[in-house]
């Protein structure tokens, strides 16, 4: 139907026709389907600077009838010709575009103008400088800023078709909006009859189970529009993951028979608690908000297959995460991120496509339309339950210094508000920071929503995450994250050229103008966690240099998320930065630009787990044990501590019973699980430490489903640990591996090509075995190290 896709690169010419072309075509690129430049003509894009050039891409379509050729998205400045003809501009590349098309064959041909020269238009400057693009004109351009902020990486700038071309024989648009109303369980469709239809439009409502709910409803049309409501009795709820099921409902519109729009659709409650922080609320219900901010799968062509990011968010909700946020300055998703974040019980914090500018008053009304369309196309979804206007919107005049009560923005406090409550039930935040009902405090971390770096870029101690008094962090904890080994010899070849290599060092991000990356601030927290020079170990055991800098941004991880849960914390979610990296290297991301999990994730699968249990010292009070859960039904099980001396003895072992009410948290002090003051947190300095580590289990119906390990006494270097692991099969055919070690380890991290642990990344106890089930094929073989042993462990298959 579509066939022949061709891209050209061409001099800047903004008043160019398909005419002043024709005789270049014969030196365009074939490509065998439409993408961005990058895509299409990669060989092309990676000798070429893309901005500096206008970019045609040509197609021929054949159609029976007459069509709606609809482009789901072209970057913007972009022109449209059909047979020569000027069919349609495309001013934003966050809204779609639609030409109609006759039958028979019809030449498409797009123009992608050159953003250099579209920034040497002069326009009025704004009132304050970005710190994100050196072109400050950008802000008047309604586009992403990949491929032109260094901070994501090197990546060629995202021009041409990034989001697919659809031919639709319907040449009526129905742009259908879908409201759920939980109070009145019912579901409300509006939308635009078609004037060419005889009718009928009906519509039909399947429950989670795909049983229709009654019959048809039948729709009465009033000047071309049309408004039903459809009752739903007894209307299942719609949970976070973690906190309960996620069913959703199937509505479709009928116009004469024919679906013209479907979705799906969930019923949920969402409110905010105001009291000077943040926090969100489902169905009544505190939700402590765990997750990342999102990454584009594939920055280049900034579109993948369903089953591409329903890998990477099933990965993310695997660890506990319950909130992503698709973060301004980047892209609007693909309909797929969406429909799979309300499947898999993923919360969406949405921005509006605005990133540190200062967004000029002309452009209100297109960043408006974005917002409308967007909301409107995933009318009803549950998962997306907070929007605001922008990353840094209101936070970066407060850094420059500017008066915030002179920085009066319409757009986040009038338009956009007015945009949203109008689209769908969602949480409208002014800014990614912000506090609201107080203007300029966006940057105060105990106030709204903040972007929370004193524990990353700022080279805070890690106890300052309990005197920031961190509310709700939209952004927190940038890390440059080394990669896990084979990743790091597959791009990078081995680990000597890691920190050197000028294409790792291209890929570790900086702010615009610094002088100091974010590998400097991993180095800082090695120093300052293990006592060794990072450069030093950088020249002489690079591979150890790489391990304790993975091991240092999990400690940090953990020791932030363990406390902000706590609920005395007062502290409703955090939000790393980020999920993935962009390019290969040590990223920003949780997860390489692979899509392979780093050192973090381990980790903070344990503490962001729905049911999970930390232990952490408290001091004179001695030893904190967490349990939050949570999962809609109690639970009840008990609680099972064990404190062992240097040499594997044990000092201290109890367990008690423990009850734990649905959506709660339970604290318990050491001195209560064992019925004896102990000092195993060792602060009153009586003697000798009693305990070298201490564990605490949390077991129902006997089986262990959470542990935690807290190290009293951390000592420097490495030792001989008498590490083992072996590994056993079950009746069952499954593999399970049991660590051991004789002494106190840190961060023992199993190594097995081709398996995948439930754990790694664990502390041991000295003679408290740590049993990990196995997930792969044939016979496991590999490797156990750690940050604390000289030796490695092979792993051996038991004989039974």
């Amino acid at each position: 139907m579509i066939h022949g896709w061709q891209v050209l690169a061409a001099s800047p010419d903004p008043a160019a026709t398909p005419a002043d072309v024709t005789d270049q075509w014969n030196s365009a690129v074939s490509a065998e389907s439409p993408g961005t430049v990058a895509a299409m003509a990669p060989e092309l894009a990676a000798v070429t600077d893309i901005d500096a050039h206008d970019w045609w891409v040509r197609a021929t379509i054949s159609v029976d009838h007459p069509s709606r050729l609809r482009f789901a998205g072209l970057t913007a400045p972009a022109r449209v010709f059909l047979d020569g003809e000027l069919a349609a501009t495309c001013e934003s590349m966050f809204l779609p575009v639609t030409v109609f098309v006759a039958a028979g064959t019809t030449r498409v041909e797009i123009v992608f103008g050159s953003m250099d020269q579209w920034l040497r238009t002069r326009r009025p400057r704004g009132r304050w400088r970005s710190s994100l693009v050196a072109a400050q004109g950008l802000r008047w351009a309604r586009t992403t800023f990949l491929g032109r902020a260094p901070v994501y990486g090197q990546l060629p700038a995202p021009v041409g078709i990034w989001r697919p071309v659809e031919v639709l024989a319907d040449v009526h648009d129905h742009r259908c909006c879908v409201t759920v109303d939980p109070a009145r369980s019912q579901i409300r469709v509006d939308g635009m009859a078609d004037p060419e239809s005889p009718g009928p439009i009906t519509i039909e409502v399947d429950d989670p189970n795909g049983d229709r709910i009654g019959a048809p409803v039948g729709v009465t049309v009033v000047d071309g529009r049309f408004d039903a409501e459809v009752p739903v009795a007894d209307a299942q709820l719609w949970w976070p993951r973690g906190y309960g099921d996620q069913p959703r409902y199937r509505v479709r519109v009928l116009d004469t028979g024919r679906v013209v729009h479907e979705s799906s659709v969930g019923f949920r409650v969402v409110t905010t608690r105001t009291d000077g922080g943040f926090t969100l609320v489902v169905n009544d219900v505190p939700i402590f908000a765990r997750g990342v901010t999102w990454s584009p799968p594939d920055p280049v062509a900034l579109q993948v297959e369903a089953e591409v990011l329903e890998h990477g968010l099933r990965a993310l909700a695997d660890i506990g995460v319950t909130m992503v946020r698709v973060v301004g300055g980047m892209v609007f998703e693909q309909p797929d991120f969406y429909r799979l974040c309300a499947e898999l019980g993923i919360l969406v914090w949405q921005d509006a496509m605005l990133a540190t500018i200062d967004p000029p008053d002309e452009a209100a009304d297109l960043i408006c339309r974005e917002m409308a369309e967007l909301l409107r196309t995933h009318s009803g979804n549950p998962a997306i339950v907070v929007v605001s206007g922008g990353s840094e919107t209101l936070q970066q005049p407060e850094m420059l210094g500017l008066d915030p009560t002179a920085m009066s923005l319409p757009l986040l406090s009038e338009h956009l508000p007015t945009v949203v409550a109008a689209h769908a039930d969602v949480v409208y935040v002014p800014a990614s920071p912000s506090s609201p009902g107080l203007e300029g405090q966006s940057i105060r971390p105990d106030l709204g929503v903040a972007h929370w770096f004193g524990v990353g870029g700022y080279l805070r101690p890690l106890d300052d995450m309990r005197s920031a008094g961190v509310r709700f962090a939209a952004e927190s904890l940038a890390f440059s994250i080394p990669p896990a080994p084979e990743s790091v010899d597959r791009h990078f070849g081995s680990a000597s050229g890691a920190g050197h290599h000028p294409l790792w060092k291209s890929a570790v991000p900086r702010d615009r103008g610094s002088s100091w990356d974010f590998e400097d601030v991993r180095d800082h927290y090695v120093r300052e966690l293990f006592g060794v020079d990072p450069a030093a170990l950088r020249r002489t055991d690079p591979e150890r240099g790489l391990q304790l800098g993975r091991a240092a941004v999990a400690e940090a991880m953990r020791t932030c998320f363990a406390f902000w849960r706590q609920g005395d914390s007062r502290c409703a979610g955090a939000l790393v930065l980020t999920g993935r990296d962009l390019v290969p290297g040590a990223g920003w991301g949780i997860f390489d630009s692979d899509g392979m999990p780093k050192a973090p994730v381990p980790v903070l699968a344990r503490v962001w787990a729905p049911t999970t249990v930390t232990i952490e010292d408290a001091g004179l009070s001695g030893l904190r044990v967490d349990v939050h859960h949570d999962g809609p039904q109690a639970i009840a099980g008990e609680l099972v501590l064990v404190a062992a001396g240097p040499t594997g003895h044990v000092v201290a072992e109890a367990a008690t019973p423990i009850e734990v009410a649905a959506h709660s948290s339970v604290t318990l002090y050491d001195s209560g699980i064992t019925g004896k003051f102990a000092d195993l947190s060792h602060a009153y300095r009586f003697g000798p430490a009693p305990a070298d580590a201490v564990q605490v289990s949390l077991r129902v119906d006997g089986a262990e489903i959470a542990r935690d390990v807290l190290v009293v006494v951390v000592r420097t270097g490495q030792v001989h640990t008498g590490l083992r692991a072996t590994a056993s099969q079950g009746t069952s055919g499954d593999w399970t591996l049991e660590v051991s070690a004789e002494v106190t380890l840190r961060y023992v991290v199993i190594e097995m090509a081709g398996w995948t642990p439930s754990d790694n990344w664990f502390h041991i106890v000295p003679g408290q075995p740590h049993r990990v089930h196995l997930t792969g094929a044939g016979i496991p073989a590999g490797r156990v190290t750690s940050v604390d042993g000289i030796l490695s462990a092979r792993i051996e298959v038991s004989a039974s």
